[in-house]
Parts: structure tokens; sequence; C-alpha cells
């Protein structure tokens, strides 16, 4: 037979990028054309292939486990989420030494700010996301964000027809139950999408805790005492509801988050506080609208806008006249409050809303812009405190942030560049004349505006070798809770300046399959000069306390490094590794407000490493998958995890003597768990065991974490194509 051409397009994988080929092939009627096995890219894996330094979880291989959302972001590297004791306790999310507010949350792309203390990390299931993206430093322009040390944006689970059921059942009184579901007529478009979960804890496991003898108020040492008011329940759900795939739109969608919360505090900021009667109960309306189109008015330009309204209401409550040990021994007080007397209902309303739009010059180019509007308005009012002037006295916080953002794309690099606008406008009230006969509060308003700038690169060295690098001059303007205080344990500070920072981001990854072998390794470096740097402390009183503060500069040098295997579908091996050397770099200190000095002063703790923060951990996990278990389409998967935290001291190090120094101990800790999937993932049940030595856990200083805990998790998952 005559030759023939023929004109054959294809996709090239070859190791980490792709190429677009078109090859004039000549074929032979005795060629023979063999098997060709394509293996494409994960949604982590594209992801993580971009300029930003950024870690991609999965959390489809989560399901069956179903863990929080914290849970599964605390084995990040860089990452550390502290938590003051058990199910609904008070955390904080640190990452490269930031923590707080310092990190922004996101739902898909809608910032979690102000969602109210019942909808957040520890207490969604990771079955609402279908992955989480972790930015550590620089964001897309698309987030509009003034996060100083990098953001967590929850990608919700895209299916168009499914339902999944959870429910778990463990140690000290846990039940926890979640739901999730979409239903989508693919002829009209009409979708509904569902997100919900209810979560209740005694919380009454064991702690060792400093005994005091109620008749003589002394202490007679520490022993063993079971937490006996730290009741938990939370309950909330999600819904939207709207159109998508229409012409006019790629999804328009009315949505509602209406969650609670009724907690028990049972210490104060450290264990030396004792309560028995005091309370927090919050809870939170938020409608919300979103809209996004592609190819709008002219073809590669994109739209996309939110609109949220968020109503939390919080609610403290500490008046019984009363005074409790860890016995749950209590004796009738002179005073009422056994902390700090407060009946103090705080209500906070906040717009939000965002405009974004992307435009696609060519196949190497494109500009994104976007802006984002914040708008709180909040007031408290304390029954106790009749003539107190602060009660119904409004206090507002609004920011605005632009960005502009320009991308270059090629084949084996990429680069983005980017400027942003902060603004930012507070109105509040001051104390002055504090512990003078002439005390009285004044209202006070600032004003603020900054720039921001900065890039991102990438550049495949080898097919399978990746090199990032990135920088930013970033802003953080200060919140609500850290500038008003929470009316309860959190005290306020209205002279709290932005955060700035210069950051930089350098990193190598690699990742390539051999056969049925498939090797992923990371290693970053970063660098961080902070000035204003806002930090949390603790004032170690008989009531502790926390207010936050500024410290003049900081400087941050870290290193953190991954390494993952997996072999085939059997076997995953993982491990990680992250250190960060935080210092003081504040060679002196201002005062012009004390009435013992004013001037300039050495600032002592110069040189130092900064106190209450982890510098050093690592974590690591190994699975492995036995299949076709009693039957065929069944999975035995046997998980382990291990997480160590090195000590670290509560103040700075250098102060004080070495035998009174007060520090958080190290930490070593061990989980395991067995999951049995039945027909293909539509069922299972599991058994997880935590702290499986039943070591002494801390996270913060003098607040001990349950010891060994059980839970048992059962799963329906249904899905309609």
């Amino acid at each position: 037979m005559t030759p023939f051409k023929i004109l054959l397009s294809s996709a090239l994988l070859v190791g980490g990028y792709a190429h677009a080929e078109q090859v004039d092939s000549t074929l032979h009627e005795d060629v023979h054309l063999r098997e060709v096995q394509v293996v494409a890219k994960s949604k982590a894996r594209k992801m993580q292939e971009q300029a930003y330094a950024i870690s991609v979880v999965d959390l489809t291989k989560k399901y069956a486990t179903n863990p929080t959302l914290n849970k599964v972001l605390n084995q990040v590297t860089s990452v550390r989420v502290r938590e003051d004791g058990g199910v609904g306790s008070n955390y904080s999310f640190a990452m490269n030494g930031f923590s707080g507010n310092q990190v922004k949350f996101f739902l898909d792309g809608i910032p979690m700010d102000n969602f109210g203390s019942s909808f957040n990390l520890s207490s969604l299931s990771s079955n609402l996301a279908d992955h989480v993206e972790v930015y550590k430093g620089v964001l897309p322009v698309f987030l509009g964000s003034d996060a100083l040390g990098g953001a967590v944006n929850i990608v919700p689970r895209v299916n168009a027809n499914y339902l999944d059921a959870t429910y778990s059942v463990g140690s000290f009184g846990t039940h926890k139950v979640s739901l999730n579901g979409a239903y989508t007529n693919l002829k009209s478009g009409f979708t509904f999408r569902l997100n919900s979960f209810f979560n209740y804890s005694k919380n009454n496991y064991k702690v060792y805790a400093p005994i005091v003898d109620l008749s003589t108020g002394l202490e007679t040492g520490g022993q063993w005492a079971r937490r006996f008011h730290d009741r938990y329940h939370a309950a909330g759900i999600r819904i939207e509801t709207g159109l998508v795939n229409r012409p006019w739109a790629d999804f328009l969608l009315f949505g509602l988050i209406a969650s609670g919360n009724n907690k028990q505090i049972q210490t104060g900021a450290t264990m030396d506080a004792v309560y028995g009667d005091v309370s927090q109960k919050s809870f939170s309306i938020i409608p919300s609208l979103r809209y996004r189109k592609t190819n709008i008015l002219t073809p590669g330009l994109d739209l996309s806008a939110y609109l949220t309204y968020n109503i939390v209401n919080t609610h403290n409550i500490d008046t019984a006249a009363v005074t409790y040990n860890w016995l749950d021994q209590s004796i009738a007080s002179a005073s009422r409050g056994e902390g700090y007397l407060t009946d103090a209902t705080i209500h906070e309303r906040e717009w939000q809303g965002n405009v974004n739009l992307n435009y696609v010059v060519d196949d190497h180019q494109s500009l994104t812009l976007n802006h984002v509007l914040t708008a709180m308005h909040r007031k408290s009012n304390d029954p106790e405190y009749p003539d107190y002037s602060m009660n119904n006295v409004p206090q507002t916080l609004t920011k605005n942030i632009t960005g502009l953002g320009y991308q270059l794309r090629f084949k084996r690099w990429n680069a983005n560049v980017f400027g942003k606008l902060y603004f930012m406008n507070t109105a509040t009230h001051k104390l002055f004349d504090i512990f003078l006969e002439t005390e009285h509060y004044e209202k006070v308003s600032a004003h603020q505006a900054h720039v921001g700038y900065g890039a991102a690169f990438t550049y495949f060295i080898l097919p399978s070798l990746q090199a990032k690098v990135s920088m930013e001059q970033a802003y953080r303007m200060p919140e609500a809770v850290e500038l008003f205080g929470d009316g309860f344990i959190q005290k306020s500070n209205t002279d709290l300046r932005p955060e700035n920072s210069r950051n930089i981001n350098v990193g190598l990854s690699f990742d390539r399959r051999f056969a049925r072998h498939h090797v992923m390794a990371e290693a970053n470096y970063l660098y961080r000069y902070t000035k204003d740097f806002i930090f949390k402390g603790v004032s170690l009183t008989s009531d502790p306390t926390t207010s936050y503060e500024n410290i003049g500069k900081a400087i941050t040098h870290g290193v953190e490094g991954s390494v993952q295997y997996e072999f085939a579908n059997l076997l995953h091996l993982g491990f990680n590794i992250t250190y960060q050397d935080i210092r003081d770099k504040q060679k002196t200190e201002s005062s012009t407000s004390s009435y013992v000095n004013s001037g300039t002063s050495t600032n002592i703790t110069y040189g130092q490493r900064m106190p209450n923060i982890p510098y050093f951990f690592l974590n690591g996990d190994a699975s492995w998958n036995f299949h076709d278990v009693l039957a065929k389409g069944n999975t035995l998967t046997l998980d382990y995890g291990l997480d160590y935290v090195y000590k670290y001291y509560l103040s700075f190090p250098g102060l004080g003597r070495p035998t009174s120094k007060k520090y958080i101990p190290t930490q070593f800790s061990h989980n395991a768990s067995l999951n049995y999937t039945m027909s293909e993932g539509k069922y299972s049940i599991g058994l997880e065991c935590t702290n499986l030595t039943n070591e002494k856990l801390y996270d913060n200083y003098r607040l001990q974490k349950p010891g060994r805990a059980f839970m048992a998790k059962f799963r329906v998952y249904l899905s309609k194509m």
C-alpha cells in the first residue's frame, strides 16, 4: 500500500510539564502501534506547580477517616495548630512563626475572619472540601487579603450529585455528625449544596493540675483530676442554591451559613485558674451572594464577585459568687465572678465584598485586578456594669485593599508581579489618665494607608525538578479582636499599629515516578523582616489574661523539608521537618506615656528568641492498603502518625534565673487508625486512637490536652454521576 501521511496532535507529558506538538508521521501497513500509558497530573500537583510557595492537601484521601480540618493541616510543613484543650477549645494556627490573624482563612475565596467561633477549622470536617491550599508567604492577587504570614483557602467539593454522611463516637463523651451533599439538574442548571455538622463533647478527661485547699487558699501540690466543667456543643449548616452553567453565568449562588455553640469554660489563660460556672455562647448568621462569568463582554475576560453580611453575637457569662478547685469542690465567695465579673454580649456586624477581574491577554500573559472591602461595626453591653461608659458604644473597623497582578507564562517558567494598596480606618474609645482621678475614655480614630508589592517566579531546572523564589513587602492591619478584645480573657489594645514585613521564600521541589514508585521531596528557606510585629502575651497573675502588643522588629530565618514516597496504591510514607529562628531585633525602646520614665532605653531582649512560639517540630506518617479484603472492592487501611515538638519558653529565654523560667515541654505523640471501606468506598467504618502512649501534651503553657482517646467512625457515601 502506498504510504500515507497523517497529522497526529499529541500532548506529551515529560516529567513535570506538558508539551503540545504536531507530528508529521508516515505509517506503513506493517507498523504495530504499542500501548501508550498516559499519566495525568492531579489537581493538587498542578496547584503546587504555581510560582507561589504553596502546599496543597488533597482531602479526598481523608474522607474515610473524617478528621477535622485543623487536624489535617497540623501535618503540613511549617504549620502548628495549637489547642488549649479538647473538642471546641480555643486554638491558634501558626505558620512560619506567624499566627493568629497574621494568617488568613478563606472558604472558596471568601474570608472567614468573622464567621464566629462555631464555624472554624476545629469544627469543620474534612469531608466538606475537595482540597486545601496553604500559601506560605506571597498570596495570589485574587484572594485580596492583608495576610502577613500566608493564607489557607478551603476549596469545597464540586461533585454535581452526591450525599456523604458520617458519624463518630468516642472517648470523653464525644459525638460528631456531618452531612454533606449536592443536587444538580444538569439540564436546567439548578443546584442545591449542603454542608452541615454537629459536635458534642463532655471533655471530661484527666489533667495533672494544681490543687488549692479552699479553706486556706493555699496550694497543696499537683495531682490528677478530671475536668468537670468543659462541656461543648456546636452545630452549623451551610447551604447554597442557584444556577450553574448558564450562558450569562458560570454560577449565580445564594448562600446562608448559620452556626452556634455553647461552651463551658474550665480554665483561664493557664490552669492556675479553675472555673465551675463560667460559659460562653456564640451565634452566627451569614447570608451571601456569589457570581462568576468567564469570557464576559469579550473573550479572555473573567469576572467573579461575592458579597456577604456577617451577623455574630457572643455572650460571655461569669456571674457566680463561688470559688472552685480542680477536685470540683466549691465554697461561697465574697464577690461575684470567678475570674472577671461579666454578663456581656458582643454584637458584630460586617459587610464583606470582593470583585475580581482576570484578563488573558494572550497565551503567555494575563492581568488580574482585585478589590476587597470589609466594614465592621461592633458594640457590647454588660448589664453588670450599667454605668460603664463603653456600654453600647459602637467601634468600627473598615478596610479597603486593591491589588493588581501581572502573570507571564511559558513552558518551563512563569512569573507573577503585583502591587497592593491598603487602607484602614478605625474608630473606638481609649482610656486616658489610667490610675488617676481624671481617668476617662475619649473617642479616638485612626487612618492608615500603605503600599505593598511583590513577585513570584518558578523555573523547571529538569522535568522533575522545580525551583521557586518569591518576595513581597506586605502589610497586615490589626483585627477587631486584637484592637477591641473579646470582653473576657482577651484584653483590648487600641494603640496597635499595622505590621509590615519583607518576606523572601526560596524552594526546590522534586516529583518523579519510577514505574510503580512515586517520590516527592521539597525543601524551602524563608526570611522575614517584620516591623511592629503583633505578639500575643500572657499575664501570669492569679487570673491570667492575654493581650496583643507590638514588638518593634523581628527577624525570621526558617528552613523546612518534606519527603513522601508511594508504592502503587499500597504504601505511603511521609516525613516533614521545620526549624524557624525568630528573634527580637529592636535595639532600643521609646516611652512617652510612662509616669516613671520617658525617653529611649536599651531593649534588654534584643537578639533573643521570640517566646511562646514553637521553633523546631516534625511530623511523620505511614499507611498501608490491603485491597479486596473479604470481598472485591473492599479495602483495609492501617495508618500511623507521629508528632514531635521541641520545648520552648513562655517568656524571653534570656530573662530570669534558669530554674524559674516557664516553658512548654517537649511533646512526642503517636496516633493510629484502622479503616475498612466497602463497595468501592460507599461505606466505611474505622477505629482511631490518638495520643497512643497517653502522654501529657501541651500546646500552650499549663493548658493540658486530652490523654489517650478512642474514636469509632461510620460513613455512607452515595454518588450519581
